[in-house]
């Protein structure tokens, strides 16, 4: 195992223990977004020009050893941190794999790692930490907590991935051409995941959402998803959730509302909460949850048969062990890492984000620019970066409504398949596995994403 591996697994063990299910209090305090519409001149003081080599370099690059250094902001600890270290366990995998292959055109990268408990302080306070010795952000978690370090982006010039599928980092006028997003965003999920719901002849739906940007931009796509589609909103729990507070109002009003579906943006521990309890009270509709409100290993546990009865979830990639040549790789590169663990769908999110940087840094080498500003226009640069079918083909060029990925897929948590292939006993070694989610609509557009415009994004913070 290399040393990167090697540091990050002791690091996350120890995170995903203390974190595992957890309701640690997170700062959700929606963030407002600052008004400039251009991204930053570059501070060319921290751009070096070597004249042998010809390469322009910043802060992180090493043209000598020809090394770059890559942040990772993760919640290792905080209400999303089973997700986030798997994601980040990928990541690292990723790189070791791109390293021990040669590197990018010889050049390796090195993970420079620090853990932000998806608050926005600490968010803040680990990104000073490295901003001076890395060349681009490979992971910033979370959608509010990144919007709170966009001033300091800015002032670094630095490219940033967020793990976060807010739809306003599709808009220069908002994260200053800086956030290079992947996947759906949560606007265009919703409206997908509404159809759905309407497809399944639902007149009547509840929306219960976090308080976060997050939370409130999935809340946006469903409103507009269920005017287009007639359903009528019987309760709304719209920002309506805080990790750590009493859910009971919420849940007695959805089991009031006897709503036919429930529409959730929350995190898994807060989804089981809800259906358990709900389904305690009375309450008997169907959930369909945002792919950041499930977490597989909810199916170890008391609610399994619920999860597997009554709700449905959306997928930005695939599932593990589904038949795409992107995932085939994937998952030889992690059992060969981590040979005891098991599968997880977290683990593909981390390696497609890590697919989409590399495609960023090889535009930036063969630009002969790994300046920050380099980096930042190589990748507005990209037109198509394609995930061997992990998850939809996207591109950066153009306007937001031209290049925005509005197709998802929704998946089933099913018990049966996940317990025949080993439940919690499965191990990547085995070459096989599943989740045990299963998809139930492939990757398509829904009629209402189609017809939106997607001129601004779904949902903006005031002031």
């Amino acid at each position: 195992m290399s040393r990167t591996r090697t540091i990050l697994s002791v690091i996350l063990a120890v995170a995903f223990v203390a974190s595992a299910c957890s309701d640690a209090p997170a700062d959700t305090t929606t963030t407002t977004f600052p008004e400039t519409t251009t991204t930053s001149v570059p501070d060319t003081t921290t751009t070096t020009l070597d004249p042998e080599a010809g390469f322009k370099i910043g802060p992180g690059v090493d043209l000598d050893a020809k090394t770059i250094r890559i942040g990772y902001l993760a919640d290792l600890t905080g209400p999303f941190a089973p997700l986030v270290s798997e994601v980040t366990d990928a990541q690292a995998v990723y790189w070791d794999t791109v390293n021990e292959g040669g590197g990018i055109d010889g050049w390796t990268v090195e993970v420079v790692l620090k853990d932000t408990n998806y608050r926005e302080q600490q968010h803040i306070v680990a990104y000073e930490e490295i901003r001076d010795s890395v060349a681009a952000i490979g992971q910033s978690a979370g959608s509010s907590t990144s919007a709170s370090a966009l001033d300091l982006y800015a002032e670094d010039d630095m490219l940033v991935l967020p793990l976060s599928w807010y739809s306003g980092w599709a808009f220069p006028a908002v994260d200053r051409g800086l956030l290079l997003e992947s996947g759906t965003n949560y606007c265009f999920e919703a409206m997908n995941m509404v159809e759905f719901v309407s497809e399944n002849e639902a007149s009547t739906m509840a929306i219960i959402t976090l308080a976060n940007d997050y939370g409130l931009d999935a809340a946006a796509g469903a409103r507009i998803g269920a005017d287009y589609y007639g359903i009528s909103i019987v309760h709304d729990a719209i920002g309506a959730l805080e990790p750590g507070e009493d859910l009971t109002p919420v849940i007695q009003g959805l089991v009031d509302s006897q709503a036919e579906w429930a529409f959730l943006a929350t995190n898994a521990t807060m989804s089981a909460e809800i259906m358990a309890l709900s389904a305690q009270l009375g309450y008997e509709g169907l959930f369909i949850g945002s792919q950041p409100s499930y977490d597989h290993r909810l199916l170890d546990s008391a609610s399994a048969e619920l999860f597997d009865t009554r709700f449905f979830h959306s997928v930005y990639t695939v599932p593990w062990g589904h038949d795409a040549a992107g995932n085939a790789v994937m998952m030889t590169a992690l059992a060969e890492a981590y040979p005891d663990r098991r599968p997880s769908d977290a683990f593909i999110i981390g390696w497609n984000t890590s697919v989409l940087l590399r495609e960023v840094l090889e535009i930036a080498i063969s630009s002969t620019d790994l300046s920050r500003f380099g980096i930042v226009a190589a990748a507005a640069s990209l037109a198509e970066v394609d995930y061997d079918g992990s998850q939809p083909t996207e591109g950066y060029v153009g306007t937001p409504a031209e290049h925005a990925i509005r197709a998802s897929a929704i998946a089933k948590p099913t018990l049966e398949v996940y317990l025949e292939a080993g439940g919690a006993s499965q191990t990547l070694s085995s070459g096989t596995g599943t989740t045990g989610s299963v998809l139930v609509r492939d990757f398509s557009v829904s009629a209402a994403a189609a017809a939106h415009g997607f001129t601004v994004p779904c949902h903006l913070p005031e002031g």
